[in-house]
């Protein structure tokens, strides 16, 4: 059972460093791209909003970096509706695209600048499927995603989504959204015995060997329906990945006390936002 004495003071702890950044503000070292899950095609609302009074990243980042402007929060929705596509491995193109369209418009020497991604829940497929199963798709047109330094991840379940075959959690989703179709295929594409799954798997050196460094993130949570497991989070063990790659796979670290989503979310939890920021503004 976890400490609920040791994680209020970690949380403490968090909230202070984040109030000591806004007098010495930290600089982000690259831009970095947020990526929003399957529940949040709408927008960014997993990272909370800018200028909110409540403690999520799209309000720390203008107090806390000097910076901000370098900060990409993926909206995906076209004409006030998410995309009408079938599995995660579309929305990896868009987000493909969307690099390569703020590279070209950057300044000639920032052609190849590298880039950070920061992902939530089905939002860490898309960036696998960006980087990584692209070239198995192209008539979608969009040329692997290169140049990704950190890719962190929260609660994605890249062994498959326990709750996707789950009758309640497609009924309260088809509350939110009305693309049932659509919605129904994008779930079906993440259940764990899913073809598109198996092709995660499949490309899981290829992901590493084309980032510096994985950091995958969990809820440290079973109870919700919407919780990811472990063992899907984590994509594996270190041994699980090629020699040659394993050093950039950072271990798996689940949080206690917090969950997928929802106000007190694993991307609205303090430690998880000051850790984020460290990794984002670090060398």
């Amino acid at each position: 059972m976890a400490n609920l004495k040791v994680i209020a003071a970690q949380r403490v702890r968090a909230r202070d460093a984040l109030w000591e950044w806004t007098q010495r503000p930290l600089t982000l070292r690259r831009r970095v791209y947020f990526v929003p899950g399957f529940t949040d095609e709408y927008g960014r609302s997993c990272w909370g909003e800018a200028g909110s009074s409540a403690l999520c990243l799209a309000s720390q980042l203008p107090e806390v970096c000097t910076n901000p402007e370098l900060a990409t929060f993926v909206d995906f929705k076209a004409g006030g509706a998410p995309p009408r596509y079938e599995n995660f491995i579309r929305f990896g193109a868009d987000l493909a695209r969307l690099v390569a369209q703020d590279r070209a418009g950057a300044a000639p020497a920032g052609g190849a600048a590298e880039v950070d991604i920061v992902c939530h829940s089905m939002g860490g497929l898309d960036t696998l499927a960006a980087i990584a199963l692209l070239d198995d798709y192209p008539e979608l047109g969009a040329p692997l995603l290169a140049g990704v330094r950190n890719v962190i991840t929260f609660d994605t379940p890249f062994l498959g989504f326990a709750a996707a075959s789950n009758p309640l959690f497609a009924k309260l989703k088809r509350m939110q959204r009305p693309d049932e179709p659509w919605l129904t295929s994008q779930l079906l594409a993440m259940e764990t015995d899913s073809l598109r799954i198996a092709e995660v798997a499949q490309a899981r050196d290829q992901f590493l060997s084309r980032v510096q460094a994985f950091w995958p993130r969990g809820a440290d949570n079973a109870a919700g329906l919407l919780e990811v497991p472990h063992e899907s989070a984590s994509f594996g063990e270190r041994e699980d990945f090629a020699p040659s790659n394993q050093a950039h796979y950072r271990e798996y670290r689940p949080w206690d006390d917090t969950s997928h989503s929802g106000a007190k979310g694993l991307t609205r939890d303090p430690r998880a936002i000051v850790e984020t920021l460290e990794i984002l503004t670090a060398g």
